[in-house]
């Protein structure tokens, strides 16, 4: 087996989702009642518009902050009420933008196929509108970008990154936040291909648009500064990883808390790192904490915990204990197989570590 080790991915917020929707603060109340919430949303509205429109937009303001809550039943009933909603009027941005948030709500989730499904149906409406804002268009792109990139299609996620940031040029837009974002995630796209040198340049490059317009001790620029350290990690530049890393975990827990999904990310790159130095035992440390991390807020099925499974296998197999490593293995392949495509490189390696296991491993 190779001694390298699958970073756990590049760290990213919900602002890398391009979304130009802001917060709205959630109704009282844990249920929701289509008609009720459509009633609700009406009042809502902020006077942005009368009738089903206005409707359309307080229900994805709604959906979002249940989104951001991680109460993701709520937010789906709320994107798809504005969805319905927006297609009674005129507006069909605020359609793009609703079944767009649909989408990246179902890849949230690990729903890849109504996610594609959701996203596909929001660019054929894009793209059948030749006055389409370009926020709009920008985002569905965006946003099947990284559905691609994690499903493994992964020439198909650089041709809707390349897409949306040729609109924003084409809107004098390449220097601005949302550039930053594709950026940052044509860095992911190029680390989870392999190619690691060409991860650093749109890297480095997303950092300095967000530290110029968000100042440098934005938390969205530490997060950037960190996803550099898988990165660096392969291009065996450790020390710079390291400190990446370390200030971004104190930065995420201050921000978002202990058991939050980002602190996870943060410890699992940081596992990844003591691996690459021969730290095996604080390794296994983070990738443990790291897996019951995402376990919490992910689910114990979602596809980004294949990697950490992965790694937490390669590190069993490495201290002899075959069974545990099966186990995991066993367990990633499962996940795997039914969410991304038979190509996909994590596939592939578990795929291998199996195989490297050869017949009578005891249970």
């Amino acid at each position: 087996m190779s001694s390298s080790l699958p970073a756990e991915g590049v760290l990213m917020s919900v602002s890398d989702q391009v979304s130009t929707v802001p917060h709205f603060l959630r109704e009282r109340g844990d249920a929701v009642d289509g008609s009720a919430a459509f009633r609700a949303a009406e009042t809502l509205g902020n006077g942005a518009s009368a009738g089903a429109e206005g409707a359309a937009l307080a229900l994805v303001k709604l959906g979002v902050r249940a989104r951001d809550e991680q109460d993701y039943p709520r937010a789906e009933q709320l994107f798809v009420l504005a969805g319905e909603s927006a297609a009674d009027t005129e507006d069909a941005a605020l359609l793009v933008r609703a079944r767009t948030l649909l989408g990246g709500l179902y890849r949230i989730q690990g729903r890849y196929e109504q996610a594609e499904e959701a996203l596909r149906g929001a660019l054929a409406v894009a793209d059948g509108e030749p006055d389409m804002p370009v926020s709009a268009l920008v985002g569905v792109c965006n946003e099947l970008g990284v559905l691609f990139k994690y499903s493994g299609h992964f020439e198909e996620a650089e041709v809707c990154y390349r897409r949306a940031l040729a609109v924003l040029e084409r809107g004098g837009l390449r220097e601005g936040l949302s550039a930053a974002a594709l950026f940052h995630n044509l860095s992911g796209l190029a680390h989870s291909r392999g190619d690691f040198a060409a991860a650093v340049e749109p890297g480095r490059r997303a950092v300095a648009i967000r530290e110029r317009v968000l100042g440098a001790e934005h938390v969205q620029v530490v997060l950037d500064k960190a996803a550099l350290a898988p990165v660096l990690i392969e291009l065996g530049q450790l020390d710079e990883a390291e400190e990446l890393l370390a200030s971004a975990l104190v930065v995420v827990e201050r921000t978002f808390g202990p058991a939050h999904y980002e602190t996870g990310v943060a410890l699992g790159n940081l596992a990844a790192l003591a691996y690459k130095r021969a730290q095996y035992p604080r390794a296994a440390e983070f990738f443990h904490r790291c897996l019951r991390l995402k376990e919490q807020t992910l689910g114990p099925g979602h596809p980004e915990l294949a990697v950490t499974l992965n790694n937490l296998a390669v590190l069993a197999r490495r201290g002899g204990d075959l069974s545990q490593a099966q186990g995991l293995w066993e367990r990633a392949s499962a996940i795997l197989e039914t969410s991304v495509q038979p190509e996909h490189p994590l596939l592939g390696a578990v795929r291998r570590g199996l195989d490297s296991l050869g017949p009578g491993v005891p249970a």
